[in-house]
């Protein structure tokens, strides 16, 4: 059964709150085609510190990919079309957008969940600091996406990594 609400979760939901981080995942996701979920995931795992290897990046990709491109896209597409109706604003529409967006964040947190269960395969590295292992993680994934660091994000996961609510703790499955 997957669980919901983990660490990984969590740990998202405090990172991408912090200033800047929405805007600054969400351009390398228009732009770069980045699956935000797998950049919260390097930068949890590297919280964790543990340093991935393109191998596991691929594994990692490869696991989630069937689900991003088949529920939460076709969600966010959904999405924003109706967001860009010329009668968005009228009441009926904009509380099928909102229903259409809770949607979308639960398939997201599934996403997170499929990707939660891949970390008992994963062993921090011992001597690694959590920056470096973020900084790692984070730059194996853009990895000829982009030519600079999101420092938003750095920084958000690195005020994170010591929470034991985002990076350790209980996780309970999904209703």
């Amino acid at each position: 059964m997957l669980q919901c609400d983990n660490p990984f979760w969590r740990f998202s939901l405090a990172v991408y709150a912090a200033p800047g981080v929405a805007d600054e995942c969400l351009a390398l996701q228009d732009t770069r085609g980045v699956d935000v979920n797998v950049l919260l995931f390097c930068a949890w795992l590297g919280s964790r510190r543990v340093v991935l290897t393109q191998e596991h990046l691929v594994v990692i990709v490869s696991a989630v990919q069937p689900w991003r491109e088949r529920v939460v896209q076709p969600l966010r597409g959904l999405r924003r079309d109706i967001k860009a109706q010329p009668d968005a604003a009228h009441e009926s529409i904009a509380a099928l957008r909102k229903d259409v967006a809770a949607l979308e964040l639960r398939a997201e947190q599934i996403e997170q969940a499929m990707l939660h269960e891949m970390v008992h395969a994963m062993e921090p590295a011992g001597t690694v600091s959590a920056e470096s292992a973020i900084r790692h993680n984070i730059l194996l994934l853009l990895a000829g996406r982009n030519e600079t660091e999101p420092e938003r994000l750095i920084e958000a996961a690195l005020a994170h990594a010591s929470d034991p609510t985002t990076v350790g703790g209980e996780a309970r499955a999904c209703a």
